[in-house]
């Protein structure tokens, strides 16, 4: 122990020495300094350096004097003589115009002036309708009261050869979007949008159906007039705007079958719906046959997909939803439909076999280990609600670390070719699925589930209309 406490003692020595060192280093170092300015001050306050500055500011002030003088002078001495200006004007029109050709240049310049007013009245209505748009921004972090319908967005232009003019037509309002008004993705906003538009205020809307009306050179696959349909990631600029630009490699040809509305309410959820089945669960289309298949949100826009991709594919399915829904649910091919509060789920689930899948599509909260319990050995657990984002909370100095971060990975993802689309859940809105959904409801084996359609004014009936847990399937926003 003695040995222990006397090499201690002699490193806090070493450590109390090496800080006498650098404490007196430091001291002449300021010490220094402190001699270096004072004799510059003493320089600035010799006489020799005082009569320098005082003459040029002496010579700057004479010069500025005689400017003035300069100018006061050929101001008072102009020549001009307005008597003999008009005089002069007189005798040129009494001798070289005629009576006729004072006539016509008066009534040209009459014609020209109410030409000249009606077309620059009409053109500045017309320019005004064609470069301001509607659109439905939220304009601060701090929750859905601050999402706003606006007037006088700036009409979006093409810039890129592969880039499409999309006129919308509807475009669906998701759990997302209420999540973005409080600040949601906002860190990935900032870096994947770098340049191309400000943080605030965001676009909501992560979908949309319209008709394309105008393209960029290099676009192969769509002509103007195609209807289209498409979805982007929480990060990307929103669609709820009455004209939006997207690259080609994004959007597909919306279904014949429906509407503009009924269109829009499928691909943001639809893709995300095709995701967690494909991707993340054990269910495939080839192997669905049979499998017991369990969604906790069944009435929400994802679980009503996914109840009938599920049940398109010879799967089982049982729903867990809230009163009211059981109809619709049966509708859309569910096998078994537990109604929420009106039971004991827990014990419900008891009685019967367990699952190979389970998808949580229901916004409010519930403990996900009661679910797992009923769940087989090989089965999957799968979640679509936003996965919670852990850059949006972190401060100043860890927030700019991620971003340096982020910015280094998408430069050698760029430089190996990585589309910006794909990052984060922009993975999981495949073209491919739009397309195989587009199909499927063609082929009427999907069915749209639309709850209720709102105008663009009635943007905050909506969005408590998608927090409302009784709401069935999508809540959508019309611009027609």
């Amino acid at each position: 122990m003695d040995e222990v406490w006397f090499h201690l003692s002699n490193q806090l020595e070493t450590l109390q020495v090496q800080a006498s060192v650098a404490a007196q280093q430091a001291q002449q170092s300021c010490m220094t300094w402190l001699a270096q300015l004072h004799q510059f001050i003493l320089q600035l306050c010799d006489e020799q350096y005082t009569q320098h500055a005082k003459n040029i500011v002496l010579h700057m002030a004479a010069s500025v004097q005689r400017g003035w003088q300069e100018v006061q002078f050929q101001y008072y001495n102009v020549q001009w003589n307005t008597v003999d200006f008009y005089r002069q004007l007189r005798t040129m029109w009494t001798n070289k115009t005629s009576r006729r050709e004072a006539i016509y240049c008066l009534t040209g310049i009459a014609i020209g002036t109410v030409i000249g007013y009606y077309i620059g009245v009409h053109w500045k209505s017309s320019s005004h309708h064609m470069h301001h748009i509607k659109a439905i921004a939220c304009h601060h972090y701090y929750g859905i009261e601050g999402v706003l319908m606006i007037d006088d967005v700036e009409m979006p232009t093409i810039k890129k050869s592969n880039d499409l003019l999309i006129q919308v037509k509807a475009a669906s309002l998701n759990v997302v979007d209420t999540k973005i008004c409080s600040g949601y993705s906002r860190i990935y906003r900032r870096l994947l949008n770098s340049g191309k538009q400000k943080e605030l205020p965001v676009t909501l809307g992560r979908d949309c159906a319209g008709i394309i009306v105008d393209i960029g050179q290099g676009v192969i696959n769509f002509d103007i007039g195609d209807e289209v349909f498409l979805a982007v990631p929480s990060w990307a600029s929103g669609t709820m705007a009455e004209y939006i630009i997207v690259p080609e490699t994004q959007v597909a040809r919306r279904p014949k079958s429906c509407n503009f509305e009924a269109s829009a309410s499928l691909p943001y959820n639809g893709c995300l719906a095709w995701d967690a089945l494909v991707n993340r669960s054990v269910i495939k289309e080839g192997n669905a046959k049979g499998k017991r298949v369990l969604i906790y949100g069944g009435s929400t826009p994802i679980g009503c997909i996914l109840t009938q991709l599920v049940k398109l594919w010879g799967g089982y399915v049982v729903t867990i939803c809230r009163i009211g829904t059981e109809p619709v649910m049966k509708a859309l091919g569910a096998d078994k439909v537990i109604i929420i509060n009106e039971i004991d789920i827990e014990k419900e689930l008891e009685l019967h076999d367990k699952y190979d899948a389970i998808f949580y599509t229901d916004n409010q909260s519930f403990q996900e280990h009661i679910l797992k319990r009923y769940l087989l050995p090989h089965g999957s657990y799968v979640s679509t609600i936003p996965e919670q984002l852990r850059s949006d909370s972190l401060g100043f100095i860890c927030g700019s670390i991620f971003a340096g971060c982020v910015r280094i990975k998408l430069l050698v993802q760029y430089m190996f070719g990585f589309n910006m689309h794909q990052w984060k859940e922009g993975a999981k809105l495949n073209v491919a699925y739009l397309r195989a959904l587009c199909e499927l409801t063609d082929a009427y084996q999907l069915q749209t589930v639309v709850d209720r359609v709102y105008a663009p004014y009635n943007i905050e009936r909506a969005l408590l209309h998608v927090l409302d847990p009784n709401s069935i399937g999508s809540t959508i926003i019309t611009f027609q």
